[in-house]
Formats: structure tokens, C-alpha cells, sequence
């Protein structure tokens, strides 16, 4: 979350000082911009996880930078550097705001905070069963897996924290998962089957 919450404080900085630079030209697009990147930091501290693409768009409106005679496009936020080639009258290139594609899979990991996630076995093992169903709520992301406390139970056994990693997209939501008793002994690892919100199966 820590990462989350640092690319999120810079949206909403880098957004605010550039409304700022452009009192004068509030029609510009640049500003829908800003007003995208406030709309998507107001969300995630407000833990509105559903709406995790503005973040996305907001990251890949600023990438291009094209100049094609008196036209501009460039919707870069405050910072305004890029690496451009010039063939006549057209300059073509990108903003250095595409460093920020490091945070898109983050970004789409957190559709998933504070959601109720709801799964089962996918591939049985001893511990998992196809009938049996489980749910968590992930509270944070480390690395490419989201994490969260829970209150499993399995065989008498209480599991008090999950680990989660979510696969492609396919027909079957499938991701791979990793079960912690409270006595860090015994982790259950497994491929699971998903939903969130409780949608029916």
C-alpha cells in the first residue's frame, strides 16, 4: 500500500500545480487530465478500489508527445520532459511520465482492496475441497500478490493470513494462493477458483 499511497499523493500534487499553471486555459485538455488524476487519488483514499482504471488513464494520456506544425499533443502533468524525434515539420516522442507504467500492475492489483474475495479448490489437494468455499478481504499489496487477514478455518486448523495472486484473465478466474496458520506452520499453497463480491457461480 505504501507504494499505492505514494504514486497516488503524487497524482494528486502533480495534478493540482497543473490546474494551477493553466488558470488561464481551463479549456484545455490537459486539464481533464488533472481533473481525472484528482478524481482517481480522491477514490483510492477513499477506498473506491472499483474505480482503479482512471489511474491507468491517467498514467497513459500523459505518454505521448506529438507536434505536428502549430498542433500540439501533450497532456504531461506539471513535469514536462520528453524524448522526441524531429522529420520536418513533426516531432514525435514520448513524455518521461512513461517511467510511471511501473505502477499500471498495481494499479490493476488494487481493483481487488477491500472486496470480498470468495474462492474454492480449483485442484483439490488433502486440505482444499471443490465444495468447500473460503473468502478474504485483501487489505494490501506486497510485491505482485495481494494480502489480507482472515478467520479460515480448515480442519480445526484457523489460517490468519492469506496470500493472493490472481491469473490472466480467462473464463475461469483462476490464481494461485497461500493459505498461513497463525503459527506460521503448515502453509497451504493451491490453485483456486475466484470470485469477487460474491457473484454466483
Amino acid at each position: 500500500m505504501k507504494l499505492l499511497t505514494g504514486f497516488y499523493i503524487f497524482v494528486l500534487i502533480t495534478s493540482l500545480l497543473t490546474i494551477n499553471n493553466n488558470l488561464n486555459e481551463l479549456l484545455n485538455p490537459t486539464i481533464i487530465i488533472s481533473l481525472i488524476g484528482i478524481v482517481s487519488a480522491v477514490l483510492f483514499f477513499t477506498k473506491k478500489s472499483s474505480f482503479y482504471f482512471l489511474g491507468v488513464i491517467w498514467i497513459i494520456a500523459q505518454i505521448p508527445y506529438l507536434i505536428i506544425g502549430e498542433y500540439t499533443i501533450d497532456f504531461s502533468q506539471f513535469l514536462n520532459f520528453h524524448f522526441s524525434l524531429n522529420i520536418g515539420p513533426v516531432s514525435l516522442g514520448l513524455n518521461a511520465q512513461i517511467f510511471l507504467l511501473f505502477f499500471i500492475k498495481p494499479i490493476l492489483l488494487s481493483e481487488f482492496l477491500f472486496q470480498k474475495v470468495t474462492f474454492k479448490a480449483y485442484t483439490e489437494n488433502d486440505k482444499l475441497k471443490r465444495e468447500n468455499k473460503y473468502s478474504f478481504i485483501p487489505t494490501d499489496i506486497i510485491g505482485k500478490k495481494l494480502v489480507g487477514n482472515s478467520e479460515i478455518e480448515i480442519e480445526n486448523e484457523i489460517y490468519s493470513k492469506v496470500a493472493f495472486e490472481p491469473g490472466k484473465s480467462e473464463k475461469i478466474k483462476k490464481a494461485g494462493i497461500t493459505l498461513i496458520p497463525s503459527n506460521k506452520i503448515g502453509k497451504i499453497n493451491a490453485t483456486v477458483e475466484y470470485k469477487l463480491n460474491n457473484y454466483v457461480w
